[in-house]
């Protein structure tokens, strides 16, 4: 009996439920959804923005939209740890699996694992808008895995299941919603806005290796080079979740719960 409460299948069962479970989780995750797919379908059906002279060399300048997503997946990433630590119920939690790191791989699995699919089922859906509206000269008849648009479509995909593990990763490293929300829009947000009018211009640069500027590399599609490519854009997103991360499991496995 023990061993299956703490078993791998049983930990994420457990998140899954959770999930599901608990209102404030799902309706985050819903509202994140429905904003990304009501206005990036608005700016599609309109067109004057994507036919600009500006954005009509670009097929997938719709997914220029999916940060606002991003950014209620990062607060739906902090709510699926914090909520446990608020309400007391992590107690339980660590009881049935006492080494703890499963706990935190098991959140980050499943918050991970449905925003991706939820990002990809979103992506199809207004490829296949796109195409009828045929608003954007660019994108009439391009296959959603033409390079052109795969790329960058892939890229802006990316951005949502990364919202939510970085929300996990921030909530477990503070275990409160307000403090992690905070230190998101306060570091990750605001500060490269912020950040350069204070730093000197020999220092201005490491801006430019924050994740949200990576991540914008990466919606590029291969369209820029700039400040780095796609590679190196991809490998400073992961060195900061894995940054962050090491953090919190350190935080986790030497802290009282």
């Amino acid at each position: 009996m023990t061993g299956a409460r703490i078993s791998a299948r049983g930990l994420l069962a457990s998140e899954w439920t959770k999930l599901w479970s608990v209102r404030s989780l799902w309706l985050t995750l819903a509202a994140a959804f429905a904003l990304t797919i009501g206005l990036c379908a608005y700016m599609i059906v309109d067109g004057e923005m994507l036919g600009s002279e500006e954005a009509q060399d670009i097929p997938f300048g719709w997914t220029a939209i999916y940060p606002v997503g991003m950014l209620v997946l990062v607060v739906f990433g902090v709510l699926g740890v914090t909520g446990e630590y608020s309400s007391g119920s992590i107690r339980t939690t660590m009881v049935a699996a006492p080494r703890r790191t499963g706990v935190l791989l098991a959140k980050a699995a499943v918050a991970t694992g449905v925003a991706a699919v939820l990002g990809v089922c979103t992506s199809v859906l207004l490829h296949g808008l796109l195409q009828l509206a045929g608003t954007v000269p660019a994108a009439r008849g391009v296959s959603l895995f033409d390079p052109d648009m795969f790329w960058g479509v892939l890229g802006g995909t990316l951005v949502l299941p990364y919202g939510a593990l970085l929300g996990i990763v921030l909530g477990s490293l503070v275990r409160n919603a307000a403090a992690a929300i905070c230190l998101y829009f306060g570091v990750f947000q605001m500060g490269p806005q912020i950040l350069p009018a204070f730093l000197p211009d020999s220092l201005a640069g490491v801006l430019d290796y924050m994740p949200l500027a990576a991540l914008d590399v990466l919606r590029a599609g291969g369209l820029t080079s700039e400040p780095y490519g796609a590679g190196t854009a991809a490998f400073v997103a992961a060195a900061w979740i894995g940054v962050l991360g090491g953090a919190s499991w350190w935080l986790l496995r030497s802290r009282d719960v």
